[in-house]
């Protein structure tokens, strides 16, 4: 693929601000995209080797546009606008770029004052430090894609030795780059408990200790970095979380993610480790008080016929309902990652009566005038919370005692 040096057709004409902007971001894009596998977005608590900062990325990707090989990036934008692939584009150009780094690296040696300026301009000291990891992912970059793709075949391996032998085949030496493998690979694996009990029993033992010298220490770090990940996925302070099913997968990968760490590794409270998974396991639960203390009242409001006005149902009222159900069954299904258990206990024992009762009256109700669409419609939706939070062998019953009443009806 040739990577035109202008836009087809205005090889002679100036970009102008504009232009130049929309250029700078496709480029922009297209690097962000190539860096996707180690990228981390906020909040972000305890940094790791491995994980690079989306919004630091970008400001180092700016101060390269800028300052270190604006030509090449002027090139990858025009070849990203002219229809090329991104990620093609931007390969192609990858070693130029890094040649430019190079050489920037070299004269920063001689030049403290270009060391200064060029830290102030990628954003600062925080940037600066982030610079070695983001240019050895770019370096890496077909090493992480097969990472990604590593991360997905050790899925589908079901035998302990196998997975073993696959784990031991990582020969990566070097630590940021282990660190980064280690990133992009968890980021694509189902199974993250497994891949760490294989590691503990190449390691020969499961202490901190152990683990480590035996190379696995990225392995835990990125574990607890896509652990982190999932708690930005959850609203700090929502009525309800907009998107309930994104939540509760948040939820489940980071209890399957902190699992894999205490059913395989003996790790000490104080130690490093330990202290960074109390941290996200407090920070996430805190994340989950509100919408926890609101589900029952949500089902009640959802199912209460209304003391006032005329007889209806609520739509967004039903689906607050739902959705806090749908979230109290991935809290309790998750709740040995998570710190909640006496909030947890409350609103289970709370909404499974307020279900019960208020489904009930609502059969009744329907029993008493089966030709009312209202009442069919609060009981349909009490019967979905009943099949939710009990059974759907409850949810049968109750849709054989309302199927009942309505064939009474037609029968006269």
């Amino acid at each position: 693929m040739a990577l035109p040096d202008t836009f087809p057709g205005a090889k002679n004409q100036p970009r102008g601000a504009a232009g130049a902007k929309r250029g700078a971001d496709s480029g922009k894009d297209a690097f962000l995209e190539a860096l996707a596998g180690v990228l981390v977005d906020p909040p972000i608590y305890h940094g790791f080797a491995g994980a690079i900062e989306r919004e630091t990325a970008g400001k180092v990707w700016t101060w390269m546009a800028r300052d270190i090989a604006g030509d090449a990036v002027s090139r990858l934008a025009d070849a990203i606008e002219s229809g090329a692939d991104p990620l093609e584009a931007f390969d192609l150009l990858l070693p130029e770029i890094l040649e430019r780094l190079k050489a920037n690296a070299v004269a920063e040696k001689d030049d403290r004052e270009l060391e200064r300026r060029n830290t102030m301009q990628m954003g600062g000291e925080d940037a600066r430090l982030r610079l070695a990891p983001i240019i050895m992912a770019m370096r890496r970059r077909p090493l992480l894609v097969q990472a990604g793709k590593f991360g997905v075949a050790v899925g589908s391996i079901s035998d302990e030795a196998a997975l073993a032998t696959a784990l031991q085949s990582i020969s990566i030496t070097n630590p940021l780059t282990r660190a980064l493998w280690m990133q992009a690979m968890v980021g694509h694996m189902a199974n993250p408990s497994r891949v760490m009990a294989a590691a503990v029993a190449i390691a020969g033992g499961n202490t901190e200790t152990r683990i480590t010298n035996a190379g696995y220490g990225a392995l835990v770090e990125a574990l607890l970095s896509h652990a982190q990940s999932q708690i930005g996925c959850l609203a700090s302070q929502p009525n309800l979380f907009a998107d309930i099913d994104f939540s509760c997968k948040a939820i489940d990968r980071f209890h399957r993610l902190m699992r894999a760490i205490t059913y395989n590794l003996d790790i000490e409270r104080r130690s490093l480790w330990g202290t960074i998974m109390t941290d996200l396991t407090a920070r996430l639960s805190e994340r989950l008080e509100r919408p926890m203390k609101e589900i029952t009242l949500n089902v009640t409001q959802a199912l209460r016929r209304p003391r006032d006005g005329n007889d209806r149902v609520d739509a967004d009222d039903v689906l607050a309902a739902l959705n806090g159900l749908y979230l109290l069954m991935t809290v309790r299904k998750c709740r040995d990652s998570l710190a909640v258990n006496a909030l947890l206990d409350q609103a289970w024992a709370d909404t499974g009566q307020t279900v019960e009762v208020l489904v009930t009256r609502a059969l009744d109700m329907y029993r008493t005038n089966p030709a009312d669409p209202v009442a069919r419609e609060r009981l349909d939706a009490g019967i979905k919370m009943a099949e939710i939070r009990f059974n759907a062998e409850y949810a049968d019953i109750l849709r054989r005692a309302r199927d009942g009443a309505e064939r009474r009806t037609a029968q006269g």
